[in-house]
């Protein structure tokens, strides 16, 4: 049904049984989905492991020649090895580039490939009820995923034959809070949002507080770092795993074969049994099969750089906000704890060991609190529950250029796009006129548009005198917030007929 006529139902013909709202995650690595229980007044996770205890499952796609036909989820993987098979994984990563794949000798998009994994994992609400209709979809997307994959992620839909169906893409972030908020928040909170997924972890400090009856969700600080992910972590996994095989068995093993063994067995490496106790691991796809022993310190020798730098980005965000100066631990309310790397018993230490216990909120399902964001947000804006909006601001992703300006031309420092905690590179500047002493220049910032406002004019005193084209200056760029720049100026020579001086100047400039 489309989501607009559902949502002009009366009241008492919306709480059909058969109408399902859902909440759909389509994560890089793994998708879960979850539906706003119309009785109970609340989202619920939907368990597409068939009961296994898993309640999301892989995003990944596979094509089995022989067959001609589409697998996904878990069987995708574990099917690796056994055939011609093509698997397709990190699907949501790649959206926004036009792909295409050769699939048996066909040209085919990798959002028809998408939208064929969308179908496959909605059809699940029949197994809760075989009458079930879908009647809105709120789909949780990265917070700075661009416009062209938001527009071919809204054609997946279309093409799994739920266009009508989807209301919104929300992003992450906002699910997580409306997941948090629900619709009884009223305090005023410093909250600290840890989003440990497959490519980064992500982390987002928001100030929250209710004006005129909304939620205001001020990002004071918003960082990622991809070193810390649990795609990366994995990888170590593996390549532990295959260095048991090369210690025992002769040659190298299949790496479909080993792929499917570290899926079905990464996860009791961080589990707490295996500090009382090692772990058995059963090598039984090859012959003979073996068996090799994992200890606590194993475990803990693995984790250990990665547990280092996921303290040190907890470190971080704290360090660079909007404010300039660091803030206090103490000053944090609430930590939400969500994503697949929280179901790993060390990064839920990691925090408590920063925060305390007290105030990490760590969830039963870390996967899940997405997808119920997402249904929540759904039922909201079809009209089932009453609570309050959330607004989140943010202004971590710079909307302008910021650069050196002299007339018409403009020599960017750093692009629009660009997050200004990022180190940004600094740029070798020829100055293509006479220089007798000193210098004028203007600091500028462009908008998409190519409008120039400038911030500051500035003279650079003391110069070395030169011809023309033979004076090089280094600009370097450094963000104290995201307001407030100071540009270092360094004179580095011309060749050996003007060697470089001491000369170096600093200033500050403030954005508009």
């Amino acid at each position: 049904m489309n989501w607009k006529r559902y949502k002009a139902l009366s009241p008492k013909e919306k709480r059909d049984e058969t109408y399902y709202i859902i909440g759909l995650d389509i994560g890089n690595e793994s998708s879960a989905l979850a539906f706003f229980n119309l009785h109970e007044n609340t989202p619920e996770p939907i368990d597409l492991s068939g009961g296994y205890g898993k309640p999301s499952i892989p995003t990944v796609m596979q094509y089995i020649t022989e067959t001609k036909e589409w697998v996904f989820g878990e069987y995708a993987i574990l099917n690796q090895g056994s055939g011609t098979e093509i698997t397709l994984h990190s699907m949501v990563q790649r959206l926004g580039q036009n792909e295409y794949l050769d699939i048996d000798n066909k040209a085919v998009s990798l959002v028809s490939v998408l939208g064929l994994f969308i179908k496959e994992i909605l059809s699940s609400i029949r197994n809760i009820n075989p009458k079930a209709e879908i009647v809105g979809i709120v789909a949780a997307v990265q917070a700075y995923m661009d416009e062209a994959a938001h527009e071919e992620l809204r054609r997946a839909f279309g093409l799994a034959g739920y266009e009508k169906e989807l209301i919104a893409l929300v992003p992450s972030r906002e699910c997580i809070l409306a997941h948090y908020c629900g619709g009884n928040f009223e305090e005023e909170e410093q909250v600290l949002v840890l989003d440990y997924g497959s490519r980064e972890v992500r982390g987002g400090l928001y100030h929250m507080a209710v004006n005129s009856g909304a939620i205001t969700a001020k990002a004071i600080s918003s960082l990622f770092d991809e070193s810390v992910g649990t795609e990366v972590i994995w990888q170590k996994v593996y390549s532990l795993f295959e260095s048991h095989f090369r210690s025992v068995q002769k040659g190298t093993p299949q790496h479909d074969q080993l792929t499917a063994f570290a899926y079905q067995h990464r996860d009791i490496l961080f589990q707490k049994n295996i500090r009382t106790k090692p772990a058995k691991l059963y090598y039984n796809f090859v012959y003979p099969p073996f068996q090799q022993a994992i200890t606590h310190a194993d475990a803990e020798g693995l984790i250990k750089p990665y547990r280092q730098q996921f303290t040190r980005f907890i470190r971080d965000m704290l360090a660079k906000n909007v404010y300039g100066t660091a803030i206090p631990t103490r000053d944090i309310d609430v930590v939400l704890c969500t994503g697949g790397g929280f179901e790993m018993l060390w990064a839920r230490e990691a925090v408590a060991d920063i925060f305390g216990n007290g105030r990490s909120r760590v969830f039963r399902n870390a996967k899940m609190v997405v997808a119920e964001g997402a249904a929540f947000i759904a039922a909201k804006l079809l009209d089932i529950v009453v609570s309050k909006s959330i607004t989140v601001e943010d202004n971590h992703r710079l909307s302008v250029d910021i650069g050196l300006k002299a007339g018409d031309v403009f020599l960017p420092l750093v692009e629009r796009d660009a997050f200004w905690w990022q180190v940004h590179q600094p740029k070798l500047i020829l100055v293509n006129s006479l220089v007798s002493g000193d210098l004028q220049f203007a600091v500028a910032q462009r908008t998409k548009s190519g409008d120039m406002t400038e911030l500051m004019l500035h003279n650079l005193i003391g110069l070395p005198s030169r011809p023309k084209g033979t004076t090089r200056l280094r600009f370097g760029i450094n963000f104290i917030s995201n307001s407030d720049i100071t540009i270092n100026v360094t004179d580095i020579g011309f060749g050996e007929l003007f060697p470089k001086t001491d000369y170096e100047k600093e200033f500050a400039v403030g954005l508009k």
